[in-house]
């Protein structure tokens, strides 16, 4: 039974075995189409990837490709950005040109126009061209203080589109000596109207204002000198030259000249010891648009009806009857008026009867000695007839500055008013002096001001007019007496502290009908500016215009080379 059973279980081994044998030939057979269709697909695959890799290859540009297309975009990025730099730099430049956009730094604003100058430059309905005889690089850096003037000319034409500059080398333009005049020299300044055709020549002795001083060595003290005795002290060591910016003062009178079609003609009379006009008053009148000329009441028959204004200043000796009825027909005007005279007598004792008895009929008459001022607060005690005079409340006092500044002069007589309206006379006081004052002999020597009689007010300035009414329309002529020659001298009208020049200004204004007067002042030059010089302005430049261009165009060129390298 046994045997059975071992028998039994081999047969049931061995029918495993075939049945294992038979399963793994079968699975091996089913196997193989399987692998054989993985290995085909595999293949297929790697042709398509190597085929697609090729053309990848093909379409990509090598290292050379790609280095020049990087340098072509850093070329044109550098020119574009060259190309900004200078548009913006010829932009800017044109700014410049066109707009006044600099500021003034310095300390009293020498390269500014006062606000009242630029108003009424802007109202000018002219074209005015102003030319200065020089190359303009030379011109600006010949001269620490001419800088100054180039700029002021420039303001003056950026202040109207109708207003023009130019420099212009006299060696390069030589027809300017024929229509200019021979005396001209280089740094001169041309101001010239298109609409009245008439011109101005402004000095650089005129624009610059130089003021000669005697320092002497004992005392320390300076004193004011002629130009050739400065020159004759300077060799010592003992003359000193102050400078004043007077540029705007003198292109803005110019511009007042040339462009009024209808200018004041004023006339200082030659004769009985006046030889010459006095320079600082002149100036005045002539910085403020007025037409200055002389003459020679003794010579001619009869004076120029177009001259608007008669100076009589400081004559010595008296005049005659003749040349007094010639002023007298010549402000009568056949009966139409409408003419101005101002009497300015010397300092000095003087008798002119003649001349003052042509005043008395119109209310004026001049008394003998000087008003001398007791009172301190008014007077000095070192000088009394030097003193601080007050404005008579009238037409000629309105916008004078009183709070800040004085009336002041030396060796002035007192004006008698015979009346205040008599037929078809009016006078008016204009000036007078402050209560506590007498009047001093001319020769005072041993007088004592204690032994006055009279102490109180004493007129300086005066005014006799007479009117006819033609319908409705008043016509004029006026005569002025101002009580000392002292009053229109330059120390007086020069100084800002004082309102001379002002009231003097509105006299002449106020009487002839001239709204153009625009007082301006000089300015003098100090130490302390913010300016940079001459070779400073060019290092600024050449950094700015060659430099920094040179070197972003360098910059440029070596990113270019290293990028073409890599």
């Amino acid at each position: 039974m046994s045997n059975t059973t071992n028998e039994n279980n081999n047969i049931n081994e061995e029918e495993l075995k075939a049945a294992e044998a038979e399963k793994a030939s079968v699975s091996d057979e089913a196997s193989e189409p399987a692998e054989a269709e993985e290995t085909s697909v595999s293949s297929a695959d790697v042709s398509a990837a190597s085929s697609a890799e090729q053309d990848k290859k093909k379409k990509q540009p090598s290292g050379k490709g790609k280095r020049l297309r990087h340098g072509a975009l850093s070329v044109v990025f550098t020119v574009i950005f060259v190309a900004a730099v200078v548009l913006i730099n010829v932009i800017f430049n044109m700014v410049l040109d066109r707009f006044d956009i600099s500021a003034d730094l310095s300390d009293k604003a020498y390269y500014t126009i006062e606000d009242s100058t630029a108003e009424y430059l802007a109202g000018v309905d002219d074209s005015v061209s102003i030319i200065v005889t020089a190359e303009e690089t030379a011109f600006e850096n010949t001269y620490e203080y001419y800088k100054q003037v180039s700029e002021i000319a420039k303001r003056f034409a950026n202040s109207n589109p109708r207003f023009s500059i130019q420099y212009l080398d006299l060696d390069e333009n030589p027809t300017f000596y024929s229509k200019y005049g021979q005396t001209l020299t280089m740094g001169s300044i041309i101001v010239e109207s298109a609409s009245t055709g008439r011109f101005v020549v402004i000095t650089q002795e005129e624009y610059l204002s130089p003021k000669y001083y005697f320092n002497n060595p004992t005392t320390g003290e300076s004193s004011e000198v002629s130009y050739e005795e400065y020159y004759y002290y300077s060799q010592m060591g003992y003359g000193s030259v102050e400078y004043y910016a007077a540029a705007e003062q003198c292109l803005l009178a110019a511009v007042m000249n040339v462009t009024n079609v209808d200018p004041v003609r004023v006339a200082f009379v030659l004769g009985y010891g006046a030889e010459s006009a006095p320079e600082a008053f002149s100036d005045l009148l002539k910085n403020n648009a007025y037409i200055v000329e002389t003459v020679d009441i003794t010579t001619v028959e009869k004076i120029d009806a177009d001259i608007d204004y008669l100076i009589l200043f400081a004559p010595i000796y008296d005049y005659s009857n003749d040349d007094i009825s010639k002023i007298d027909m010549w402000l009568d005007n056949n009966g139409r008026y409408d003419k101005n005279m101002m009497y300015v007598p010397s300092a000095q004792e003087d008798v002119l009867p003649n001349l003052n008895e042509y005043l008395e009929e119109w209310g004026l008459s001049l008394g003998s000695g000087y008003v001398y001022q007791k009172s301190p607060e008014y007077g000095y005690e070192a000088s009394p007839t030097y003193q601080v005079f007050q404005l008579k409340e009238s037409e000629y006092s309105k916008d004078i500055d009183v709070s800040t500044k004085v009336t002041q002069a030396d060796r002035m007589k007192p004006i008698n008013i015979l009346f205040d309206e008599y037929s078809i006379y009016v006078t008016t006081p204009i000036i007078s002096s402050y209560s506590g004052a007498v009047i001093a002999p001319f020769d005072m020597g041993d007088w004592d001001s204690s032994s006055a009689d009279e102490t109180g007010e004493y007129v300086v300035a005066a005014e006799s007019r007479k009117t006819f009414y033609e319908q409705l329309d008043p016509h004029v002529s006026r005569v002025f007496v101002i009580s000392g020659q002292y009053f229109m001298d330059e120390t007086f009208l020069s100084a800002p502290s004082l309102n001379n020049a002002d009231i003097v200004l509105n006299i002449f204004g106020v009487s002839s009908g001239n709204e153009l007067e625009v007082s301006v002042t000089p300015k003098a030059f100090g130490v302390t500016t913010y300016e940079i010089t001459g070779s400073q302005k060019n290092f600024a430049g050449i950094v700015f215009a060659i430099v920094i261009p040179v070197v972003v165009i360098i910059t440029g060129i070596v990113v270019i080379i290293r990028r073409k390298r890599r």
